[in-house]
């Protein structure tokens, strides 16, 4: 398999080969805002119920090219985990959104993007791409006081420092409370299918991409985030504990993961037509769903 890395600044991950006449504006490079704003809830609630996407990859994100099929290349994205496929996350990406070239090698140090959305400069201060919260990218130097040199699929580029920040006080916050206040900057985004991107989120994207923020790496799915963690019971849970749900009263399969932000509330991305939004338990059918709660951002 051939390695590569993801040269647009979001690519969806396809399960076929194949669009609607209304996503091909996502095969562009420069984002996804012109393919979302002409759908509307309805166009995004056929993403879910046809399973036309299974994930997103991240500007950098290197993928493993199993084939290439008339212009369409199928990958595994290496740093989606997934139990069934080791090499990664596994779809069909528009090939024209991967670069090949060969990258020098890093080994130093990577920087997260921890605003929405963020240019990718030229040395001349022009914008190459922008790109979503979550995208690592190679540091080459720190030197600048404003912006870091980074490593890319198109060249080197730089991104303003303080993008890299969180844009808020974190001082005093525990890792989970940084994760909800994170969270909050996302309220009333429209859910989005496979979305792990400041685009839109999933409810487990949206859990994914907070905790990449704070550099803790977390599987794609729900059905794998809740087999990881610590186990914490619904009494000693902290904000930016992750809540596992389950259909009939808890008994069947796994649908939602939610993060809790204290109090009994909780902070998600619920479902397709809906919003990033609060939710207190007590006051929810999800109350008799809840099967798990697991703590990503505490290791000890």
């Amino acid at each position: 398999m051939q390695t590569a890395r993801v040269r647009a600044a979001v690519a969806n991950v396809w399960q076929r080969p194949q669009v609607r006449t209304i996503d091909r504006p996502a095969l562009q490079n420069a984002g996804l805002a012109p393919w979302l704003q002409q759908m509307n809830d309805a166009d995004t609630v056929t993403l879910e119920r046809d399973n036309l996407m299974g994930t997103q990859a991240l500007f950098n994100d290197p993928v493993l090219i199993d084939r290439v099929v008339n212009g369409w290349a199928y990958v595994y994205v290496v740093s989606q985990r997934d139990p069934q496929h080791p090499q990664g996350y596994p779809g069909w990406i528009w090939a024209a959104q991967l670069s090949t070239a060969a990258l020098p090698v890093q080994t130093g140090p990577t920087v997260t993007i921890r605003q929405a959305f963020t240019p990718l400069l030229q040395a001349d201060g022009r914008t190459m791409l922008v790109l979503s919260i979550g995208t690592q990218l190679p540091v080459v130097s720190t030197k600048d006081p404003r912006y870091t040199l980074v490593q890319t699929p198109l060249g080197i580029g730089k991104v303003a420092k303080r993008a890299t920040q969180f844009g808020f006080a974190t001082a005093g916050l525990t890792p989970g409370e940084t994760v909800v206040k994170l969270g909050t900057t996302f309220l009333d985004l429209r859910y989005l299918w496979g979305g792990l991107s400041g685009f839109g989120f999933d409810c487990s994207g949206f859990a994914y991409t907070l905790h990449r923020c704070i550099g803790v790496s977390l599987a794609r799915d729900v059905s794998e985030q809740v087999l990881g963690g610590k186990s914490v019971s619904l009494a000693d849970a902290q904000p930016g504990d992750l809540c596992f749900f389950a259909h009939d009263h808890g008994q069947g399969s796994l649908h939602h993961v939610a993060i809790y932000a204290g109090d009994g509330w909780l902070l998600h991305s619920p479902t397709p037509g809906k919003h990033v939004t609060y939710l207190q338990l007590s006051a929810t059918y999800l109350k008799d769903e809840l099967v798990q709660i697991k703590r990503y951002w505490q290791t000890e």
